[in-house]
């Protein structure tokens, strides 16, 4: 059978060869017919698939938290036709499989309280969710345990976890804030107690040249809930300003503790110039009288080697002081 038949046009056949294409093309139907028959009546037939649902537990005691839950995944064998169980897989939810807390027997023991549900009752919350429209053969695992144990409330505070950089000549400007700054949780105590504050979602910003403000999931540790739901995100705030490099010549004062405070000194150079970054915004409000540079008096210093350290006892906080120059002066003390 030669196949290029079937790209061939009609015009450029022999009656032969239309002939022969014609059987092709009925033998093609045909098949896919079958094959369609053959589908429908295997997907009509019963059969059986595992399914796998997450699971959790609703209306659970205000003041107990969940410390223990034996498993979190349900698997269950299902028993209907294969088109319903293909439709089961494709078009139902994948959500949790919800368990009332308040209808699984308990057992009490010290503080703690043990909840579980045999077999038989996750047989029966999986049947309540599918509303009968399949039959549940199995289901594990065949005994789900909960540990119930009281519970804490504790307002923490949000750390931001962050991996930030900026454009040449662009900084920060100020402080990152958060909006909370803080969460309540609500956990067991022993769990709590561990629990020293609540991280961020990695925040990545990268090269920034202007503010920018950016919502963040918070990652709740295990086995805790926010009552304030509308806190489990937050609100960052980057300030950035452009940034320029200028200096001050600033004059050296001389400290001297009390004891010591009629010694003339006589120090070499008497001034020295101060390196900082300022915002651009912020350059025309920096004045000399900002800074102060001070040495300690010799006599009250030890191993002076004939030279003083210069330290720069203020400065204006929305500035970012680089280095001074000279580091060091010389003194001579006049009799």
């Amino acid at each position: 059978m030669n196949w290029n038949l079937l790209w061939r046009k009609k015009d450029g056949l022999t009656p032969g060869e239309a002939a022969s294409k014609r059987k092709v093309y009925i033998f093609i139907v045909c098949l896919v017919c079958s094959a369609v028959f053959w589908l429908v009546s295997k997907l009509s037939q019963e059969s059986q698939a595992v399914f796998h649902r997450p699971v959790s537990f609703y209306n659970l005691p205000e003041d107990k938290s969940v410390v223990m839950q034996s498993d979190s995944i349900v698997s269950f064998t299902l028993q209907s036709t294969g088109l319903r169980l293909i439709r089961e897989q494709l078009f139902h939810p994948r959500d949790s499989l919800l368990l009332d807390a308040e209808t699984a027997p308990r057992i009490n023991r010290n503080e703690s309280t043990f909840r579980f549900l045999s077999d038989a009752m996750l047989i029966q919350a999986i049947e309540n969710n599918t509303e009968g429209r399949v039959r549940i053969i199995e289901a594990r695992p065949d005994t789900l345990l909960l540990e119930l144990a009281p519970s804490v409330t504790r307002k923490l505070p949000v750390i931001l976890n962050a991996d930030i950089s900026f454009e040449r000549r662009f900084g920060l400007y100020g402080n990152i804030t958060l909006e909370p700054d803080s969460i309540t949780l609500k956990g067991p105590k022993k769990v709590m107690d561990e629990i020293n504050y609540v991280e961020t979602e990695l925040l990545e910003a990268r090269n920034l040249r202007r503010s920018t403000l950016e919502d963040l999931a918070l990652k709740l540790p295990a086995r805790t809930t926010s009552p304030e739901a509308e806190e489990q995100r937050i609100t960052v705030s980057i300030p950035v300003e452009e940034f320029t490099e200028a200096t001050k010549d600033l004059r050296v004062h001389m400290v001297c503790p009390e004891a010591y405070a009629q010694m003339n000194v006589r120090i070499f150079p008497g001034r020295v110039t101060v390196h900082y970054l300022v915002a651009l915004r912020d350059y025309q409000a920096v004045s000399e009288e900002m800074f102060r540079a001070v040495v300690y008096c010799p006599q009250a210093m030890e191993n002076t080697d004939g030279r003083l350290e210069v330290h720069l006892e203020k400065y204006p906080s929305f500035v970012e002081v680089l280095y001074h120059r000279p580091r060091h002066v010389e003194y001579i003390i006049l009799e």
